[in-house]
């Protein structure tokens, strides 16, 4: 009987210590996700500070009049944002069932989808889903290459003369 109760305690003291490191081994990983999700975020504000300063300098070379339209471009990616969300908004809204409860009037209706759209309008200007910068990042890109090919297209007319 004595034997017994060595081994069980024995054998309940291994389990802990396994326990123990394993509980040890789980807390040195998570530290590790944890320095390497560090890294990347301060990667990512090294790699947004860059990508604002470039833009600073590319906007202090523009003319007044690229400048207008480089905010009309910004606005237009904006709109074409808020739209999308407005569209995706009411077909979410369509999924919830109506309240019966109060009833459900026209009334209802148009404030809800008045609400949708100011809301929406109001992110997509504080920055939205950010389908407004990958739009305006490949607008002027693409702006940039046909100045770029016309550039060279005059290049090309004008050392043919």
């Amino acid at each position: 009987m004595q034997i017994d109760n060595i081994n069980s305690t024995w054998v309940a003291a291994q389990q802990t210590a396994d326990q123990g490191a394993k509980a040890v081994s789980d807390a040195n990983s998570f530290a590790k996700q944890l320095q390497s999700a560090s890294e990347a975020l301060e990667n990512a504000r090294e790699i947004q500070k860059n990508d604002a300063h470039k833009t600073v300098q590319a906007k202090a070379a523009m003319t007044p009049e690229q400048l207008a339209y480089d905010k009309k471009l910004r606005e237009a990616c904006e709109g074409f944002e808020a739209m999308f969300l407005n569209m995706m908004y009411r077909e979410m809204r369509n999924i919830v069932p109506e309240n019966t409860l109060f009833g459900n009037s026209n009334a209802d209706k148009i404030w809800h989808d008045m609400l949708d759209t100011e809301m929406v309008n109001n992110m997509a200007a504080a920055g939205g889903v950010g389908l407004a910068d990958v739009i305006y990042k490949q607008l002027t890109m693409e702006d940039k290459a046909r100045q770029d090919m016309t550039n060279r297209i005059m290049q090309h007319r004008q050392e043919a003369n």
